[in-house]
């Protein structure tokens, strides 16, 4: 059965989730609540009050990606200087530290609304689904390539074709 659930949220999901657009985004969170909550076994009730809270786990850890990510993109293309790349570990390490302390403020408030059980599976629920949607966006790149390969084919088929008719 859960099997079925899970084959039915991404078969809705199809290849437009990786399109860039709101929609999108959308299917992707939905199929995210949908996958976790069944894999955790989520009451109703459990549901309602761990959503607002994991998502604000996400948000703030998303948040603490911030700065790493404005200065390593602010890096000097050329290569960076001794001091960049000084900054860049530390900055790492203290990012590293921030997740750790973040995601051990969560779990003990997340003790408070789910059991220790669905808490040590909910990362085992993250990977899963990350891995699931790598493959999917894999699939849809690699039909992608096989869509623009049978386009170019039968481009150079046709500029054949016109080139014997003249």
């Amino acid at each position: 059965m859960k099997r079925l659930i899970i084959i039915t949220i991404f078969s809705v999901l199809g290849t437009s989730v990786f399109a860039q657009n709101q929609q999108a985004k959308e299917k992707i969170e939905s199929a995210r609540i949908g996958f976790k909550t069944e894999r955790l076994g989520l009451s109703p009730e459990q549901a309602e009050r761990f959503w607002p809270l994991y998502n604000e786990y996400r948000h703030r850890n998303q948040d603490a990606s911030k700065s790493f990510r404005q200065f390593k993109a602010g890096l000097d293309r050329d290569g960076p200087t001794e001091e960049e790349i000084r900054r860049l570990v530390e900055l790492e390490l203290a990012l590293k530290q921030q997740r750790l302390d973040l995601e051990k403020e969560f779990s003990k408030r997340m003790l408070e609304v789910i059991s220790t059980q669905q808490v040590a599976s909910l990362r085992e629920a993250e990977r899963d689904f990350r891995g699931i949607l790598l493959r999917r966006l894999q699939q849809a790149r690699q039909q992608q390539v096989r869509q623009q390969r049978l386009q170019n084919r039968d481009q150079v088929r046709d500029r054949i074709r016109d080139n014997s008719r003249d």
